[in-house]
């Protein structure tokens, strides 16, 4: 009766293993999305914060900052992999009513749209495509976003409320 089941334990652990070997790779995956949306988050606050007080170009300051050498994201992300879109609006009326966005073209990284004078509102958007480390397990891309509405401080004159 023992010599039937050779190798049965053997086999059960494999099985075994292997399933919880999956739910451990299943839940660094999750963990590694989980850091890498934290890391839109702080980018778009980042992004923002420095633009909203600056007296140059926006768009410039976008990139100052997220190409900046003791920036967290840059430790762990390429900058490269980030696209970034302003778009500026005039009240906030012009707000409400926006629909659309500001798409960034295949092929772009960063866009403006609308003119950065005299607009004091303005919507930061920060894609960020998403490829899981075990793309044979999991081999979907996931488009992170996230968007920032800010008064631009060197605008904020011409806001009235």
């Amino acid at each position: 009766m023992r010599n039937k089941q050779n190798g049965s334990a053997s086999i059960e652990f494999v099985m075994g293993f292997m399933a919880f070997w999956f739910m451990c790779m299943a839940w660094v995956e999750m963990s590694y999305m989980s850091y890498i949306s934290a890391i839109n988050d702080l980018a778009i606050s980042e992004v923002s914060r420095s633009a909203k007080k600056g007296e140059e170009r926006y768009l410039d300051i976008v990139d100052e900052v997220l190409y900046r050498d003791n920036s967290i994201w840059n430790t762990v992300i390429s900058a490269d992999n980030f696209r970034v879109s302003i778009q500026y609006l005039p009240t906030i009326e012009a707000l409400e009513s926006e629909k659309k966005g500001c798409p960034i073209p295949e092929g772009q990284r960063t866009r403006e749209c609308g003119d950065e004078g005299n607009n004091a509102l303005a919507i930061y958007r920060i894609d960020y495509d998403f490829h899981p480390i075990f793309s044979y397990v999991f081999s979907r891309s996931a488009n992170l976003s996230r968007e920032m509405i800010v008064v631009q401080e060197y605008e904020r004159s011409q806001f009235e409320i």
